[in-house]
């Protein structure tokens, strides 16, 4: 493959998107340090760190960055993402080449980790681990300890490396005390890939070190210093490769919050560039949603008590409200609230209508929301908190959220309505549409390099349809791919789970999903989907899931099940099967972890491919609707690795960055990029089209705590 075109797909098509929201924003993409105006910037291959060594500094949570970057015999592009304050992941594609206009001799992916272990204080270091193609081919294969501690405007280095870091050979490996296996020979080169057994192994290891000194007279400037322990052992043996001495002397610059571009030398005869990108989506200047003004509170009470008016006048201004009533003390009424708008503002904006139309009499304001048929906690708020804080300008949400409380089980209060049935609520509203560019890249392919696909969804999803079910429909549009350098590069399968994309990507147009949904909420607790139709684009069938998620806590449980039906990809629109049908389930198990504003999600079970395992998530929620996410999956049968060989493991990274506010454009239009290696089978599993995770996020108490102050917005 012509290393022109890899540089290009690095450089030009995986930064294209984040170079959207950077290009609108300044001021916050790579937070400063907290006590002075250092930024550090990445290394070589990618993570924090100097020139050629990492250090144990960290970006913060959310930052996302990319980059290209040389040093003879390689060029490296990566894509790395800060998912959580102590963990780095980034997915790295490293070519041997000469010369940017030279054809790439080999290509050698990997997925990079970086863990923080402790932070700096007054008087010790910041410690972080770190695995270098933890994931990937051995040639760059390496693991570190770094420290890391400032003096005024210097920020020294020191660490241990094994593999790649480590062929120095300083000294002996420390870890042979506590087993044999960490001093067994390692191999720093060869067709299988990196794995778990060869981490922080080898007879000896080497040590690095460095200095990185931020200037006061050029603001983003800084010099690195440092000392590697690579020896490019595998390059001379390999092909005869004239290693360069360890030391390196560069300078850093950030001309703007967003880029950052470094050279330096390494030894006397070889020089270093990098280039990259950085930001995060907190910074994205639009969100899931558009921005309405509400209904005004009225200042005074009116003697008037109209109970109908209350949907009317809701209704009227978007919110769809429904079964609306008043007793001698109380309101209530039902909200079928929007997936895509914080539930805290949708509320305050419906106790707007109800209060204005409540009569004198009524304090209390219920409100049960609902979405998809499901239904959260009921939400009882205070008539008066909110006069005083609109109309008298003399409250808080913070005022609100203390006199709230949140009804999670099915008792109403007396002389409460019962709910209507069989209502169609707004079936072809137009903000029941949404736009997805879709976006699937590939770095982890040695046989083809990047593999890239792009195509515009249009998906439309009916919320309440006659009281009792969800339906939903949604049209792929392909509009450009390289996934023919799949049927190239790999043997076809007999029955292909997904290494057939290839196939439905050259549909230009094709139906995505058309399905029908029941749903109900047994409580506000526990809910359950059954589900039909044709789910995803590869596959049509039916199944069902349940899902217990109880209100304030930081864990969910549950489990799905479904029969999966293979979509023929030469039937017209992908609407016919091919007759494979498979069954597959899983249990699943949610866990946001406090402090770090990360979900896990495990999941164990039976896969499209038959094959049984495990995967591990993690997800950032973002303020403004985007989300980032990597997982791994690990099963029980093997699927052809970049390297010709077989693996057991599939893993990738997601984000999301919404376009809902933007003018005349869908609310819950968004950008979605998927990182992942492409036309795999093993570890693969349906793409529900109604999650219930997903679907009652918005109930959640940890949803309400984050956009709690929209509420008077």
């Amino acid at each position: 493959m012509p290393f022109r075109a890899f540089f290009l797909a690095i450089l030009i098509l995986i930064p294209t998107y984040l170079g959207i929201f950077v290009a609108f924003y300044a001021p916050n993409a790579l937070a400063e340090d907290s006590t002075q105006n250092h930024q550090y910037s990445p290394m070589l291959f990618g993570a924090l760190g100097l020139n050629t060594i990492p250090n144990a500094r960290m970006a913060p949570a959310g930052t996302i960055s990319a980059g290209v970057s040389t040093l003879d015999p390689y060029v490296h592009g990566f894509l790395g993402f800060q998912m959580a304050d102590p963990l780095f992941i980034a997915v790295r594609q490293s070519a041997e080449v000469s010369n940017i206009n030279a054809s790439a001799d080999r290509l050698y992916p990997g997925v990079d980790l970086k863990l923080q272990l402790m932070k700096e204080n007054r008087y010790r270091p910041a410690v972080a681990l770190g695995l270098q193609s933890a994931i990937g081919h051995k040639r760059m294969a390496g693991e570190y300890l770094a420290l890391s501690k400032r003096y005024r405007d210097f920020d020294f280095t020191a660490g241990m490396g094994w593999g790649r870091f480590g062929s120095a050979g300083h000294i002996d490996n420390p870890l042979k005390s506590f087993s044999g296996h960490f001093g067994s020979a390692r191999s720093l080169d060869g067709e299988m890939p990196n794995d778990v057994a060869d981490w922080f192994t080898g007879e000896k290891i080497g040590l690095f070190g460095g200095v990185e000194y931020f200037t006061s007279f050029v603001d983003g400037l800084s010099v690195k210093l440092d000392w590697g322990a690579d020896r490019y052992v595998a390059e001379r043996t390999a092909f005869g490769f004239n290693a360069p001495a360890p030391w390196s002397a560069g300078l850093a610059y950030q001309p703007v919050p967003w880029a950052n571009m470094s050279v330096a030398m390494q030894g006397t005869d070889k020089v270093m560039g990098r280039l990259s990108v950085q930001g995060s989506p907190d910074s994205w200047p639009f969100k899931n949603h558009q921005e309405t003004q509400p209904e005004p509170l009225r200042r005074f009470r009116t003697e008037l008590a109209l109970p109908g008016q209350m949907e009317v006048s809701a209704n009227s201004d978007g919110i769809m409200l429904y079964d609306a009533s008043r007793d001698m003390h109380f309101a209530q009424a039902k909200l079928h609230i929007n997936a895509h708008t914080p539930m805290p503002l949708q509320l305050g904006q419906t106790v707007r209508h109800m209060a204005n139309h409540a009569g004198p009499a009524i304090e209390e304001l219920y409100i049960t929301p609902t979405l998809h048929n499901l239904r959260g906690p009921t939400v009882r708020l205070i008539r008066s908190d909110f006069e005083q804080a609109l109309a008298q300008k003399q409250g808080s949400p913070a005022e609100i959220w203390r006199n709230a409380a949140f009804i999670t089980h099915n008792e109403k209060p007396e002389g409460a309505k019962e709910e209507s049935s069989f209502r169609l609520i707004d079936y072809f509203k137009p903000t029941n549409f949404r736009l997805i560019l879709d976006n699937d890249f590939s770095l982890s392919e040695e046989d083809s390099g990047t593999l890239y696909r792009t195509a515009l969804i249009i998906e439309k999803t009916a919320p309440k349809f006659f009281g009792l079910l969800t339906s939903g429909a949604a049209v792929r549009i392909n509009i450009s791919d390289n996934l023919d350098n799949i049927r190239k590069f790999r043997p076809r399968v007999l029955l292909p789970v997904r290494s057939n994309v290839d196939e439905f990507a050259d549909t230009r147009v094709s139906v995505e999903r058309l399905y029908t949904s029941f749903t109900h909420s047994f409580n506000p607790n526990l809910h359950t989907a059954l589900t039909t139709g044709y789910l995803e684009e590869m596959y049509a069938g039916f199944g069902g899931e349940i899902l217990y998620r109880p209100f304030g806590k930081r864990f969910a449980l549950g489990a799905e099940s479904w029969l999966a039906l293979k979509r023929d990809p030469d039937a017209n629109m992908h609407m016919g099967l091919n007759g494979d049908h498979l069954l597959s389930g899983h249990v699943n198990a949610w866990y946001d972890i406090p402090n770090l504003d990360l979900t896990v999600q495990g999941r164990a079970g039976r896969y499209l491919a038959e094959d049984v395992g495990a995967s591990l998530a993690l997800q950032k929620d973002f303020k403004n609707g985007a989300k980032l996410e990597g997982f791994v999956t690990v099963s029980d049968n093997a699927d052809f690795d970049v390297f010709g060989g077989t693996t057991h493991a599939y893993n990738g990274i997601r984000f999301s960055l919404p376009l809902g506010s933007i003018k005349h454009v869908p609310q819950g239009s968004e950008i979605r990029v998927k990182i992942a290696p492409q036309g795999r089978d093993i570890g693969q599993s349906i793409d529900n089209p109604l999650p219930l995770y997903e679907a009652t996020e918005s109930f959640s108490k940890d949803h309400l705590i984050a956009h709690w102050n929209s509420v008077l917005e």
